[in-house]
């Protein structure tokens, strides 16, 4: 499952359900819910949390200097700013637009 998520990237599908990830990793949706929940995660924190190391990595990237918030949390497979930002701060302890603007202020 974390394999397939890294390789194909499953995490920047917006509408990504655990019935296409239980496809793509050839099991049904009882089982992969049973092994997230074994790790203390559901299915969207899961997710997310890919979506959210994947929208702090276009922060730092030059490529992206420019590109809005919308942007970045579009980009990364969020559905808005807001659940971009409360993701990443999880993961990162500050916002997405925190991090970008220290980023540009350095």
């Amino acid at each position: 499952m974390i394999r397939a998520m890294e390789e194909k990237q499953l995490f920047l599908r917006k509408r990504l359900s655990r019935a296409d990830v239980a496809r793509e990793v050839m099991t049904n949706r009882t089982y992969l819910t049973r092994a997230l929940k074994g790790r203390g995660l559901n299915f969207s924190q899961f997710v997310n949390a890919y979506r959210a190391q994947y929208a702090i990595n276009l922060l730092f990237d030059a490529r992206y200097r420019d590109a809005r918030p919308g942007d970045i949390a579009e980009l990364s497979g969020f559905s808005s700013v807001e659940t971009m930002d409360r993701y990443v701060k999880k993961c990162a302890g500050s916002t997405a637009c925190a991090m970008r603007k220290r980023v540009l202020k350095d």
